[in-house]
């Protein structure tokens, strides 16, 4: 019981859930699988298929993505109530970066399937969720946009 009461709490605390209440968060929380990573244990490597999110319930997570053949370049990285691997539930396709545990991890982690059932389940929070995905990307696209325009510039 003070699991699911943890993981309400954590779900509450992350971004993506910003408006839910706890009866909903309550109603889809079996959606969730929960996963532990050892330390430097790649989550998902870059190009493998994008099939879930995850949220940092502890730990840290760093991002990377490979530049040239052999030189890694950390993006980000990702603690407790932070989620990444967002893009897997909006689209089908490969991952475009490398997920590692840069400590210990333990992820609360959402399937593209289980997002699916959860717009039938709970529409709102799903669309909620979806509007804070699309604004975080929008973020994204507009950093990364202004950053090739200073390279082509420089």
């Amino acid at each position: 019981m003070t699991m699911i009461k943890d993981n309400i709490e954590l779900l509450q605390k992350t971004t993506l859930f910003r408006g839910s209440s706890r009866e909903e968060l309550e109603r889809i929380l079996g959606l969730f699988q929960e996963r532990r990573i050892e330390s430097n244990s790649a989550i998902f490597t870059e190009n493998m298929p994008a099939e879930s999110l995850s949220i940092v319930k502890n730990g840290t997570v760093r991002i990377t993505m490979m530049a040239g053949e052999s030189r890694e370049h950390v993006l980000l990285l990702i603690g407790p109530e932070e989620f990444f691997g967002e893009l897997a539930l909006v689209q089908e396709s490969n991952r475009l970066v490398t997920a590692r545990a840069e400590t210990p991890v333990e992820l609360l982690i959402l399937t593209r399937k289980d997002f699916q059932t959860m717009i039938d389940l709970e529409p709102r929070t799903a669309a909620r969720m979806l509007v804070i995905i699309s604004k975080l990307l929008a973020m994204r696209v507009k950093t990364c946009s202004e950053k090739l325009k200073e390279f082509l510039v420089s």
